[in-house]
């Protein structure tokens, strides 16, 4: 079992015959961009395959790889993701930086719980990522829309910080919600029901159907389960399951 620390160096681009940045050697690589990581040994992976120019997820293996050197655009970003657990985003930090996606420059640390079993990490590299607005980072926000408009209604939860019950009145008829909570935030696993006149509006997302309540994770929006529904209170705790 390979368990992969709480250090991920830099993405890179890796032009041949070039010298690596951290072993100090010359090394012959193909082009592509690169992603480094260190296990709890010390041990330093190199997952290659990755495309500047379209989205690519790959998994770790045993293999070590060669290391490389940095010539990307500042803005390209890769995000982790643990297949362990709802395939969920992983928080990345570096110096003052918390975000869910990381770039070049200087190793980025696995936050919060430490190292993730080799086996159930998935890394993306994607010229769409992009990192997260700095007024985002401690943001809790639910979206409730229609499918069929362009509508949308948005509420903050930010005041709770996630540690506190917060409800608010909505009124509206709707087919989807959708949860966004920010990385600086430290309850991660913050969850929210949707109600219609007291009763709870079950959701369906990807596998997790006829839920009670839903989450975030980086998943995507949640579908109400009944079609087209009238919601008029949402309601987020750090009690809900």
């Amino acid at each position: 079992m390979h368990l992969i620390t709480s250090f991920i160096a830099a993405m890179a681009f890796m032009p041949s015959n070039v010298y690596a940045r951290h072993h100090h050697k010359l090394l012959r690589t193909p082009s592509g961009v690169t992603v480094e990581l260190i296990n709890t040994k010390g041990d330093i992976f190199y997952l290659q395959g990755f495309s500047a120019n379209q989205s690519v997820t790959l998994r770790p293996s045993a293999d070590l790889g060669q290391a490389a050197s940095s010539d990307l655009q500042a803005d390209f970003r890769c995000e982790l993701r643990n297949a362990g657990q709802n395939n969920n985003r992983i928080i990345v930090t570096r110096d003052k930086s918390i975000d869910f996606t990381f770039g070049v420059g200087k190793a980025w640390t696995l936050q919060p719980g430490g190292p993730v079993e080799a086996s159930h990490l998935r890394v993306t590299c994607d010229p769409a990522l992009r990192k997260t607005d700095p007024d985002q980072r401690v943001e809790i926000r639910v979206t409730l829309s229609k499918s069929s408009e362009e509508f949308a209604r948005q509420l903050d939860f930010s005041d709770s910080e996630g540690r506190n019950d917060q409800m608010q009145s909505v009124g509206g008829t709707f087919t989807h919600v959708e949860l966004f909570v920010g990385p600086g935030v430290d309850n991660q696993a913050l969850r929210c029901k949707a109600l219609n006149r007291g009763q709870v509006v079950l959701l369906n997302r990807g596998i997790n159907l006829n839920k009670q309540t839903f989450g975030d994770g980086g998943n995507g929006r949640w579908t109400v389960a009944g079609g087209l529904s009238e919601i008029d209170e949402v309601i987020c705790s750090p009690t809900f399951r």
